[in-house]
C-alpha cells in the first residue's frame, strides 16, 4: 500500500511559516508604521522609509538565504532567521530615535528573509514538480491568513496598550511558533527523506533520514540526484532577456502592492477608524487566500504570463478604487480588488522562475529575483509616505496604480522572449 506522501506535511509547514512570518512581519508593517509615527512622533514618510529599510533588507538577505539553503540544512537557516527577526521585534518597543529605528528595521528584516518566501518556496520546489503550482498555492496562502488571523489582534492590541509594551511578548510568540513548526513539519528535500519529488519511494527506503550517506544530504541540502535535474544554470538564466525584463516587471508591480498594503492602515485609519482599519486588513487577507487557491488551480492549467499581466491589471485596479473611495464601503471594494490580485502575484513570480529554467539552480535564480523586487518592496512605501506627506493618500494612491500598469507593460514584453530561454530547461 502506497504510504502518505510527506511532502504535503512539508507544504503544512511552509504554510504555518508563512503565516507566522507574514502576521508578525509582512502585514504588520504597516501597523508598526501606525504606532511609530502615533507613540514616537515619527513622520509618515520617515517610518515609511523604515518600513522600505525592512523590505530591502529582508530582500539582501533572501539573496543570501538561497545559497545558503543549497549548502546547509534549511531548517538551520530558519532557526537562525527565527532568532535574528525576533531579537528585531524585542527591539521594536526600545525605538527612541531614526538611528536606531532603521538598525532595528535591519536586524528585523535580516532575521524574516531566512523564515520567509525564499526557503518555504525552495523546499515546496523540491518536493514537487508535477504540482507545483497547487503546492505552492496552499503554502503561500499562508501569507494571506497570517493578515487575517495574526495582524488584526496585534493591531488591537497595540491600539489598547502600546508597541513599547506588547514587543516582547509579540517577540517570544513568534520565536516559539517559528521553532515548533520547522522542528516538527520542515523536511529538506524528499531525496533526504528517501522520496521521489512529487511521490514515490526510493530505491533504499529504509534509511530513516534517506537514502545514501553523503555529507550533503545528512545536512539537508540538495542530493547529488537533485543537482542533476534538467534546468538553466544560474550564471546563464540571470542574463537571459527574459529574466531582466521580469525583474523589472516585478520591481514596479511590487513598488505599487506593498507600497498600498503597507498604508492602507493607516489611510483607512486616518479616515474612518483603527477598528475599521483592522477589518480592512483582514478583508484584504481573506480575498488574498481565496483568490489564490483558485490561482493556484487556474495556474496550472493556463500560460503563467498572461495570467500574471491580468492580475496586475487587477491590482492597478483595485489600488485606483481605493485612492477614489468615498465611503467605507467602496474602499472595501478596492480592497476585495486588490486582495484578489496581491496573494496571487507573489505566487505567480516563483512559479514563473522555476516554469522557465527548472529546478537546478531555482534558489539562487529566485534568491536574486527578490534581491531585485526588493528595490520594489523597499521604495513603495517610503515613496508613499513621501507623497502623502507633500500631498495627499489620493495622489500616492494614484501613483502606485499608474506604476503596476507600467509594470504590466514590461511583463508583456518579458513574455516574447519566454520561448528563447524555455528550451534549455530540457537540456
Amino acid at each position: 500500500m502506497q504510504r502518505f506522501f510527506p511532502g504535503w506535511i512539508v507544504v503544512a509547514g511552509c504554510f504555518a511559516l508563512l503565516c507566522v512570518g507574514s502576521g508578525f512581519a509582512f502585514y504588520a508593517q504597516g501597523v508598526f508604521l501606525d504606532a511609530l509615527v502615533d507613540e514616537q512622533g515619527f513622520s509618515v514618510g520617515l517610518a515609511g522609509a523604515g518600513t522600505g529599510v525592512f523590505f530591502v533588507v529582508s530582500g539582501i538577505s533572501g539573496y543570501f538565504a538561497g545559497g545558503l539553503i543549497g549548502r546547509f540544512d534549511v531548517r538551520a537557516v530558519m532557526l537562525v532567521g527565527a532568532t535574528v527577526a525576533s531579537l528585531g521585534i524585542y527591539l521594536l518597543g526600545e525605538v527612541r530615535t531614526e538611528p536606531q529605528m532603521f538598525g532595528v528595521f535591519v536586524i528585523y528584516g535580516g532575521g524574516y528573509a531566512l523564515v520567509g518566501l525564499v526557503p518555504t518556496s525552495s523546499v515546496v520546489t523540491r518536493w514537487f514538480h508535477a504540482k507545483r503550482s497547487i503546492a505552492l498555492a496552499f503554502a503561500s496562502t499562508g501569507l494571506s491568513v497570517g493578515g487575517i488571523a495574526i495582524t488584526p489582534v496585534i493591531a488591537r492590541l497595540i491600539a489598547d496598550r502600546s508597541l513599547v509594551e506588547l514587543a516582547p511578548r509579540l517577540a517570544l510568540t513568534f520565536w516559539l511558533t517559528v521553532v515548533f513548526f520547522v522542528i516538527v513539519l520542515v523536511r529538506p528535500s524528499p531525496e533526504a527523506a528517501g522520496w521521489k519529488p512529487d511521490g514515490g519511494r526510493l530505491e533504499s527506503p529504509d534509511h530513516p533520514e534517506g537514502v545514501g550517506n553523503s555529507q550533503h544530504q545528512a545536512h539537508g541540502a540538495v542530493p547529488r540526484a537533485a543537482t542533476e535535474t534538467p534546468g538553466v544554470a544560474y550564471a546563464d538564466a540571470v542574463r537571459t532577456p527574459y529574466f531582466r525584463l521580469l525583474s523589472v516587471a516585478f520591481v514596479l508591480v511590487m513598488t505599487s502592492q506593498v507600497g498600498a498594503l503597507q498604508h492602507l492602515f493607516k489611510l483607512t485609519a486616518d479616515d474612518f477608524g483603527k477598528e475599521s482599519a483592522a477589518n480592512a486588513l483582514i478583508v484584504v487577507s481573506a480575498t488574498s487566500v481565496v483568490a489564490r487557491i483558485i490561482g493556484g488551480i487556474v495556474a496550472s492549467r493556463v500560460r503563467l504570463v498572461p495570467l500574471c499581466a491580468t492580475l496586475i491589471l487587477v491590482q492597478a485596479l483595485g489600488v485606483t478604487v481605493i485612492a477614489t473611495a468615498p465611503s467605507y464601503q467602496v474602499l472595501l471594494l478596492g480592497v476585495v480588488i486588490l486582495g484578489a490580485s496581491i496573494g496571487n502575484l507573489l505566487m505567480l513570480h516563483p512559479l514563473l522562475l522555476a516554469d522557465t529554467f527548472g529546478v537546478r539552480d531555482y534558489p539562487r535564480i529566485y534568491g536574486l529575483g527578490s534581491l531585485i523586487m526588493i528595490v520594489g518592496t523597499g521604495f513603495g512605501p517610503f515613496i508613499v509616505g513621501v507623497l502623502r506627506d507633500a500631498t495627499s493618500y489620493s495622489t500616492a494612491f494614484y501613483t502606485m496604480a499608474v506604476v503596476a500598469t507600467m509594470g504590466f507593460a514590461m511583463l508583456v514584453l518579458s513574455g516574447r522572449f519566454q520561448a528563447s530561454a524555455t528550451p534549455s530547461v530540457a537540456r
